[in-house]
């Protein structure tokens, strides 16, 4: 596994292929149909995800999930590549994307981590405790395992391995574009519209996955997703997690509201 976790560290992202039995994801999808019906009838046409799956226990049956979770192929998969102690799902934070009924959406460019942040609040003081989990490999793993083929994610591989954005790398994540197309643009044209965005951002590739796929990816990387309503998703997100995870992104999350508010009282 030594060749997988250079390119892991280097290009910040792994595809597992065909690693979900044929078996499990039949009844995965089974109950994923359910969910994205679901999904849509209580947050609307347009919701991209229902989350998290263990709140929704009564409306469909959540054993193929638990089953997913405790697959000792990803398990085993998951340690060989980051060491022991990694847990690869979570029903209290697993999620499904879905695809929106009415219209293209795209969720925008950003870097899970420091999106919550804007621009003008990050100061060399946020910077350098910014730099102090950059590398830590005990966070900002995340999960797209694909039930059916998924072209959505957009990713620049190698932008995991700095904190500072080069030219051209711009958060669109938020802006009302990306959730509703331009006035007066039909639905193609606003796929095109969507698709020339990803394509802009510099270094960009769309990741395809097939059923049964699972997409490892350091979310401090840039990345993007674009949903089309004539594509099914039904993709697991989750997050690969460590125990001691959880204190160094608290710490982190402290950061961050220290330099939202100096940055609110200063303006």
């Amino acid at each position: 596994m030594g060749a997988d976790i250079d390119r892991y560290l280097t290009q910040g992202y792994r595809i597992f292929r065909g690693i979900i039995p044929p078996t499990l994801l039949r009844d995965l999808r089974r109950q994923a149909d359910l969910a994205r019906a679901l999904a849509h009838e209580l947050n609307g046409p347009q919701t991209q995800r229902i989350q998290p799956l263990d709140q929704y226990g009564d409306d469909i049956d959540l054993q193929p999930f638990r089953d997913y979770v405790e697959l000792p192929a990803l398990r085993d998969a998951i340690e060989g590549l980051l060491g022991p102690g990694y847990t690869h799902a979570h029903l209290h934070i697993m999620g499904l994307l879905v695809e929106p009924v009415e219209h293209p959406w795209h969720c925008g460019w950003h870097r899970d981590g420091v999106v919550e942040v804007p621009p003008e609040a990050r100061t060399p003081e946020l910077a350098a405790e910014m730099n102090e989990f950059w590398h830590d490999l005990r966070v900002f793993n995340q999960v797209n395992c694909a039930l059916y083929a998924d072209a959505c994610t957009w990713f620049v591989p190698g932008s995991h391995l700095r904190s500072f954005d080069v030219s051209g790398e711009v958060q669109s994540a938020g802006m009302e574009a990306m959730q509703t197309p331009p006035a007066g643009l039909s639905d193609v044209e606003a796929e095109r519209f969507y698709l020339q965005h990803c394509l802009d951002m510099p270094g960009a590739i769309q990741v395809h996955l097939n059923a049964g796929d699972f997409l490892l990816y350091r979310n401090l990387a840039w990345h993007s997703g674009l949903y089309l309503p004539y594509q099914p998703r039904a993709t697991i997100h989750d997050i690969v997690s460590h125990p001691q995870g959880g204190d160094v992104t608290a710490r982190w999350r402290e950061a961050q509201k220290r330099a939202r508010a100096n940055w609110e009282a200063t303006r």
